[in-house]
């Protein structure tokens, strides 16, 4: 990750990728004793934390040699690691083809969002999800049939480099700095950490260097409702050509101390207060790891100092609000 310099004009945007600031929450937090603390990934360029994990990705490519000139980048995405490497990939001058498996209209939204900036999306036919009681979304599920589709283009064209989000190294080593940063601004004391699981890369990241730091921490992952899949610390998870990966390593870490489920109800409701009542504008996702900040919170009289991410901006919901990993 670029190192935050004093300069006045910065060379580029992806300059400005990472050293995000962190915000402790008043309002909401009024009837409690803990604090809870959240560090706006949303302020990243492209709108999400996702930045951090595609420019890293794509540096980490270029110095192995997987990625050349020319190349063609491509990804399976719910939506932010898609807009991340299509904003960063075309500014580093490849073409970048997106599979996007975010169902019904906000799939379409993002969809042009990622056109607008110069990638090719594949807008992915997954069944209509308008009439389900529970509508959040799990990515790591959803984004299955793309990557298989991912898989088959690389293996055919050697020009094509394949991001792997969900099981590339570099997406979880690219959390470790932001966990650097919670830790200096913090003075190294976290008592709880929060995060949502998607490929998992932010929570083991992050949670693997707190660890370290905190050994005390209580490191928290939630997953959506509509899971198919219920996971715990400790279990086996297979591992395929387009699934498992990092997930599969958090499980067996040891870095995570929780996983708790979360209905999109529950995560928009929160999400709406950190609008009206902080004036953090953020997605669904932030909702829920507030959400459950504030269930540690309320679960003791002493002073924890609890820490999440707001991981996207509202933006990314204007069509439809969904809980979406």
């Amino acid at each position: 990750m670029h190192e935050m310099t004093d300069k006045k004009i910065h060379d580029s945007v992806l300059e400005l990728i990472g050293n995000t600031p962190m915000v402790r929450l008043n309002n909401i937090c009024a009837d409690v004793t803990s604090e809870i603390l959240v560090k706006l990934e949303y302020l990243n360029p492209s709108g999400s934390l996702k930045d951090r994990i595609a420019l890293e990705m794509i540096e980490e490519a270029e110095k192995s040699g997987q990625i050349k000139p020319g190349a063609t980048i491509i990804e399976s995405s719910t939506g932010n690691t898609g807009f991340a490497l299509s904003t960063i990939g075309r500014l580093k001058g490849y073409n970048v083809t997106i599979y996007e498996t975010m169902p019904g209209k906000a799939g379409s939204e993002k969809e042009k969002m990622m056109k607008n900036v110069g990638a090719e999306v594949r807008l992915m036919e997954s069944e209509d999800t308008e009439g389900l009681k529970e509508r959040s979304i799990a990515g790591s599920e959803v984004e299955l049939p793309g990557r298989q589709l991912c898989l088959d283009d690389e293996k055919a064209d050697s020009s094509v480099w394949w991001a792997r989000q969900f099981s590339n190294e570099t997406n979880v080593k690219s959390h470790h700095i932001t966990a650097e940063e919670i830790l200096d601004q913090t003075d190294g004391h976290v008592d709880v950490f929060v995060q949502s699981i998607g490929t998992g890369g932010s929570l083991l990241g992050i949670g693997e260097v707190l660890k370290k730091a905190c050994p005390n921490v209580k490191v928290i992952g939630i997953q959506p409702a509509s899971s198919k899949e219920l996971w715990h610390p400790g279990m086996d998870f297979p591992v395929t050509e387009i699934k498992g990966g990092i997930v599969s390593r958090m499980l067996k870490s040891g870095a995570v101390d929780a996983l708790v489920r979360i209905t999109d109800a529950e995560a928009r409701e929160m999400t709406h207060r950190l609008w009206r009542e902080e004036g953090l504008y953020c997605g669904v996702s932030s909702g829920a790891n507030v959400y459950f900040a504030m269930r540690e919170a309320k679960k003791t009289d002493k002073k924890l100092r609890i820490v999440t991410l707001l991981n996207d901006h509202l933006t990314r919901y204007l069509t439809e609000e969904r809980y979406v990993t």
